[in-house]
């Protein structure tokens, strides 16, 4: 367990860049943690895909693919798999709400 927390907080501070952020790889690397390379700069904040998501469906029903496409085109950082995971995560928990139903591989909100 200890290992592991020494390992993420390296990995944070490798995130974080500067001389630190060298350290940080130069000791990862002496550990053997394999580090993607990837940085978020801009996180989606809270609700956003959610939002993201319901205002994509007032346009029209939507594949789930398409949805994670448009989020990929305002987040361009985003690789198309992680934009779809998060249409998708998206669309699930507003189908427990109630407020989008799926028919087949196509998505809407219920006014349509």
């Amino acid at each position: 367990m200890q290992d592991r927390t020494i390992n993420n907080a390296l990995l944070a501070l490798r995130k974080q860049g500067g001389t630190e952020g060298k350290l940080a790889e130069v000791l990862l690397d002496m550990r053997g943690v394999e580090w993607s390379g990837v940085v978020q700069d801009r996180p989606m904040r809270r609700g956003q895909a959610k939002n993201f998501v319901l205002d994509a469906l007032r346009t029209g029903p939507m594949t789930t693919s398409e949805i994670g496409a448009l989020i990929r085109a305002y987040r361009p950082d985003l690789r198309q798999r992680a934009a779809t995971n998060r249409a998708y995560q998206a669309l699930l928990r507003l189908k427990d709400r109630g407020l989008v139903r799926r028919e087949g591989r196509v998505w809407s909100t219920f006014s349509d």
